[in-house]
């Protein structure tokens, strides 16, 4: 199910977002989203225990919430958020929020009993991982001139780049 067809599908509908340029990567993506699905994304960075997925979706009636592990680097947190937004866009649900705990851990101002359902990678199987890294990268693709974490700028990437390229002899590229 990983054929060219599906890739090519997944391509399209990626291109077809109306994805800012404008604003920071995630926050851009999340608006593309919202407005494909009719309901804000909002993010939420947190420390995240080792034992919790480094990312997941939150949804709630009126909004989506992506929580993310907010002690990782900046690339990864950006992945992190395309990825769970993969999984909303392909409508991956992974069922009903059985444990509060996990809600309170997670998104501690928010009523446990108003989640309805949590998405998250234990929740899925290989396919639906496979599609939301596939969607992940496309959605990094329309926004890579973006270089820092939600919110923020990071500019030691790019001075990281330089420092590799001049290491090389090849100078500034």
């Amino acid at each position: 199910m990983r054929g060219w067809r599906e890739r090519r599908r997944w391509t399209l509908f990626v291109e077809g977002l109306q994805i800012s340029t404008k604003a920071d990567g995630p926050a851009a993506l999340c608006a593309a989203v919202a407005e494909h699905l009719d309901r804000p994304v909002a993010l939420l960075p947190m420390p995240l225990p080792p034992q919790a997925p480094c990312g997941v979706v939150l949804s709630m009636p009126n909004r989506y919430y992506i929580a993310y592990d907010a002690q990782t680097s900046p690339l990864h947190q950006r992945h992190i958020v395309a990825h769970e937004l993969g999984h909303l866009l392909a409508g991956h649900l992974a069922g009903a929020l059985s444990n509060s705990e996990l809600a309170r851990l997670l998104a501690p101002e928010l009523d446990p009993k108003l989640v309805a359902a949590i998405l998250g990678r234990s929740g899925y199987d290989e396919r639906t991982e496979w599609e939301a890294e596939f969607i992940a990268g496309l959605l990094r693709r329309q926004i890579d001139t973006y270089k820092g974490p939600p919110g923020s700028n990071d500019p030691t990437s790019e001075a990281t780049v330089a420092r590799i390229w001049q290491s090389l002899g090849e100078g500034e590229k």
